[in-house]
């Protein structure tokens, strides 16, 4: 989902944590988070999951629940989103969010998991309090009947591809200078990682999803998010096999129904090497079956079935599933779509519409929605509005349409009989020539020259981009929400691209670069960091 690229989530006031673990310290020094989702500045990021259920009178009782092992074994399950494991959940509320659930008729819920916290200070160190909250929630989700689809992703600061002058040592808060959201090292250590969660829980965990939306900057830092996805992807999904074949391994994670990145990733060599492909078919402010978009991506009656063709040029039929999706109910609007809300009974409508659509489409099994509950009481907080609950617990119209959608989805039934004519899908010959699904990518490069920063890269020719400048907090070590500075120009007809910033002020400092393209222009913005 779409965010502002500078918006973060809030922190904890909880600070005076120096002698706990540094697990604890991770987990509670940091209560928001989002799921981790949209395109270039959708959504923010999904936080530090920490805090798991209260004790079940079953609680030393592990429960097995038999699980088909086929991705498209449970057809039509409708989920939510649910963020338990943050900091700022009670054991209490914990309890409350998964009996919401049940009553909703969840059949899955997705759950963000760090690895940041299960390895918060060497590989192989798991931390024994973040795995006893964990243990619980996989308990108290099992009791109660609900898949779990635990997403995996937050690199710990060892295994961290930031730069120094944002680790510094791996000491104090790391996490909040984004240290997390880097690409690893070596992917080897998010497989092995992975692989110990899913031999420790077997087919008690329904299904892993690796990483969340690599298509964004946001939430994976590197100069090369197709190559060291891919690479990320062939080596977890091998490992977690070897570990346990029973839970579904879902790829992909994608902001939107980015079926460019989804081309890329083929071209890098990911087929077979997910059981799943997953993506989060927002549609802005608009109706679910609105087709009047500048481009698939941001369609969702268009989107999933670009994909889907796209899958079905490399020869691959694996199922697709929509672990991310919905509507905000805050109190914006304007002219740009994808920072705009509806109000609370659109919301219950495009709910219905999506999941009604997604009956028809026999390679989507699973669909869930973001989110359960609000994560902020604020009117104009678009990523914190939404839930089919309000932060206060009380219903939203959306909390009855799920209600009433799951029920027809577990019996077959439909409240309204379906369209005459179908809306309109994307067909192979309706995509994009190939050469426009081979998704592009900026580079970009910096350096300091005494009071100039010179800046270098490429991006496809004759594009208009913009540059933002973003200055380090000295004090806290984090990157500022706003930028320094702003400019727009013209990469070159060759595809190069050379600015100089002057003045004392680039003298010292930490400053982070970005290059991102303007409008929607098909393209990957890059970053890079210029240490002090």
């Amino acid at each position: 989902m779409r965010c502002p690229a500078a918006q973060r989530p809030p922190r904890a006031a909880e600070r005076n944590l120096a002698k706990r673990p540094a697990a604890i310290r991770l987990a509670r020094a940091r209560t928001g988070g989002l799921p981790m989702s949209r395109p270039a500045g959708r959504r923010q990021p999904f936080r530090r999951l920490s805090l798991l259920a209260s004790l079940l009178a079953t609680c030393g009782t592990a429960l097995a629940l038999a699980f088909p092992a086929s991705a498209g074994a449970a057809p039509h399950l409708a989920g939510v989103q649910s963020h338990v494991l943050w900091a700022n959940v009670s054991n209490a509320e914990m309890d409350r969010q998964l009996d919401r659930m049940k009553q909703l008729g969840a059949g899955i819920t997705r759950v963000d998991v760090g690895w940041a916290s299960i390895e918060p200070d060497a590989k192989g160190q798991h931390d024994s309090w973040y795995l006893g909250r964990l243990d619980h929630l996989v308990q108290g989700a099992n009791a109660r009947g609900i898949k779990l689809l635990l997403l995996f992703a937050e690199t710990p600061c060892w295994a961290s591809t930031a730069p120094g002058s944002l680790k510094q040592g791996c000491q104090g808060a790391w996490w909040d200078r984004d240290v997390q959201n880097y690409a690893p090292r070596r992917m080897s250590d998010y497989a092995d990682a992975l692989a110990f969660v899913v031999k420790r829980y077997g087919d008690q965990v329904y299904s892993w999803e690796i990483w969340n939306e690599p298509n964004q900057d946001y939430f994976f830092h590197t100069d090369d998010p197709v190559g060291e996805y891919a690479k990320m992807v062939r080596a977890a999904y091998p490992a977690a096999k070897a570990a346990d074949p029973r839970p579904i391994i879902v790829a992909g994670s994608l902001s939107d129904s980015d079926f460019e990145f989804t081309d890329a990733l083929y071209r890098h060599g990911v087929k077979g090497y997910f059981d799943a492909w997953s993506i989060h078919p927002y549609s802005d402010d608009r109706s679910p079956l609105d087709t009047a978009v500048d481009s698939p991506r941001y369609s969702l009656v268009l989107g999933v079935p670009a994909v889907r063709d796209v899958m079905r040029r490399y020869g691959d039929a694996k199922p697709i599933w929509l672990t991310e999706f919905g509507w905000s109910t805050c109190n914006v609007r304007g002219p740009v779509h994808w920072q705009n809300c509806v109000d609370r009974s659109t919301q219950a409508t495009y709910l219905k519409r999506a999941f009604r659509k997604m009956r028809t489409w026999s390679y989507v099994p699973v669909g869930i929605w973001f989110n359960l509950k609000n994560t902020s009481s604020a009117p104009d907080d678009r990523v914190g509005n939404y839930g089919l609950l309000s932060q206060d617990d009380s219903p939203k119209p959306a909390f009855a349409a799920f209600r009433e959608i799951a029920h027809e989805l577990q019996d077959g039934s439909s409240a309204s009989p379906p369209p005459a004519t179908p809306p309109p899908s994307v067909t192979p010959a309706s995509l994009p020539p190939r050469h426009v699904l081979r998704r592009r990518h900026a580079v970009v490069h910096v350096a300091r020259r005494d009071s100039t920063i010179v800046i270098t890269g490429r991006a496809p020719r004759r594009a208009v981009a913009k540059l933002l400048v973003f200055r380090q907090d000295a004090r806290t070590g984090r990157f500022e929400r706003r930028a320094s500075y702003r400019w727009r120009f013209a990469v070159g007809r060759h595809g190069h691209f050379r600015l100089r910033l002057h003045g004392g002020v680039f003298r010292s400092g930490t400053w982070r670069i970005v290059v991102r393209p303007t409008g929607r222009a098909h393209w990957h913005k890059a970053a890079a960091v210029l240490g002090g």
